[in-house]
């Protein structure tokens, strides 16, 4: 985030102009001085931006967390504004994209077949409060709305509004704009209204700097990712009916959902390095990863919390993991319930401190993880383990059989007494072939993650980011 400096430019021009550029045809500029006529006075007031501080979540015993709640500020959750003292912008009245290029309030109502709104303000100094009113926005060949500089963006939903692009994103300048909104800087989203976004090509909403959603109704239908921010994104509340053919919603740092209404059809649900979830509602259909704690930075250990929250999770076959950490899993409360063929899988510790954990219709009190045991099932042992189907992976002794062992519900081909010549007791199932379910068939493994022969026992494209 950036430090606000004392003082804010109040310069108030009008400049309307028409220019001709040659990617995007004319340009209508706007500032804070045009108003409305309307009289309503709900005053919008500045605050502190957001910081990094706070606490996440910890463990008991050894088990800690560091500090990495975001913080949301009083301007993050403001949707009133002095309508008399905003610009009106009426896309009906407009051709092409419509510049903003002063600090202020803007009312955007009305509908655009192929247009944008640009924002173009100091970086340091300027925020824009954009109030989306019962708006439509479709651009054929770059984001509807575009974010260029400013310090922070703050987006009002009132009524339904939708925002679309025609299937292709043009260069208009040095940055590669690959969504319907696209926005250079600190971005918060918030109000009551809905938002409608189909991103036939790229992603919905992409924020290369901090991102905020604080409440609204969401309908997000999107090619790649629905919701994909570069350092943090916090959500608060909020309604989210998302289609996407890579993530939902992602983020390379911290994600952090405080609550919400979560419908989730996509190959990954959430991603982010540090995922804290405290509340929600999460209904999450995924054929890769449901929620993904990656290691996309170095800042922090890749780490999933859930502190609270209704969480449920179907994954479809294959290789896929309901939850996935390449760090550390913390369950210190909510509900989680998660069905598929591999459902947990961690590189670092797995702390669960409380909650309901369910893991194909069974309620555990521990967390699995399905790499130690491969497809399948977890690791056999010396004393055995368990297979993907519950069944004993370890050693098995056919002379110590349990009390109510039934020969004569046995195969009609089994005979215990009859075993192969080779047969050894003492020698299974440690040996059998590696595709079997649970064999416990696993090399040993140092801590530098590598076998006696050292090669890596990582499958890459597994565990790659």
């Amino acid at each position: 985030m950036k430090n606000k400096k004392l003082t804010k430019k109040i310069i108030l021009t009008i400049a309307v102009c028409a220019v001709l550029a040659a990617s995007i045809g004319a340009v209508a500029y706007f500032s804070s001085r045009n108003k409305t006529s309307t009289t309503a006075s709900n005053q919008v007031t500045n605050n502190n931006t957001k910081t990094n501080s706070g606490n996440a979540a910890s463990g008991t015993g050894n088990a800690t967390v560091s500090n990495m709640a975001l913080k949301i500020t009083e301007k993050d959750n403001e949707t009133t504004y002095d309508t008399a003292d905003s610009t009106l912008i009426d896309l009906a009245d407009t051709t092409g994209p419509v510049k903003i290029t002063e600090a202020g309030t803007y009312i955007v109502t009305g509908k655009t077949d192929d247009g944008m709104i640009i924002i173009e303000v100091d970086p340091e100094n300027d925020d824009v409060h954009l109030i989306l009113r019962d708006a439509t926005i479709n651009s054929a060949s770059s984001a509807a709305i575009y974010v260029k500089s400013a310090d922070e963006v703050y987006i009002t939903l009132e009524g339904e509004n939708i925002l679309g692009n025609g299937g292709k994103y043009e260069a208009i300048d040095e940055n590669d704009i690959d969504s319907v909104i696209y926005a250079k800087d600190d971005l918060t989203i918030n109000g009551s209204g809905s938002l409608s976004i189909d991103a036939a090509v790229g992603h919905a909403i992409v924020c290369k700097d901090d991102m905020v959603i604080t409440g609204g109704t969401y309908n997000i239908t999107a090619e790649t990712d629905a919701i994909n921010t570069n350092d943090s994104l916090a959500i608060t509340n909020g309604t989210f009916n998302i289609t996407a053919g890579d993530d939902a919603i992602h983020t390379d740092g911290i994600l952090q959902i405080d609550n919400g209404t979560f419908e989730i059809t996509a190959a990954e649900g959430l991603e982010g390095t540090y995922i804290t979830i405290n509340d929600g509602t999460f209904n999450i259909n995924a054929s890769d990863d449901g929620i993904n704690a990656a290691q996309k930075v170095e800042d922090y250990l890749a780490t999933l919390i859930v502190n609270g929250g209704n969480i449920k999770i179907t994954m479809g076959a294959g290789d896929t993991d309901g939850i996935d950490s390449n760090g550390d899993i913390y369950i210190n409360g909510g509900t989680i319930d998660i069905t598929g063929q591999s459902t947990v899988d961690y590189d670092g510790t797995a702390v669960k401190n409380g909650g309901t954990l369910i893991i194909n219709g069974v309620e555990t009190d521990t967390i699995p993880n399905q790499f130690m045991g491969g497809p399948g099932g977890m690791q056999g042992g010396p004393n055995g383990g368990m297979d993907g189907n519950n069944f004993p992976g370890g050693d098995f002794d056919p002379n110590n059989l349990p009390a109510d062992f039934d020969p004569e519900n046995m195969p009609s081909d089994f005979d215990p007494n009859n075993m192969p010549s080779d047969f050894d007791p003492n020698n299974m199932p440690g040996n059998m072939p590696g595709n079997m379910p649970g064999n416990g068939n696993r090399p040993d493994r140092g801590a530098d993650g590598k076998t006696d022969d050292s090669e890596s026992v990582y499958n890459d494209e597994k565990t790659k980011f």
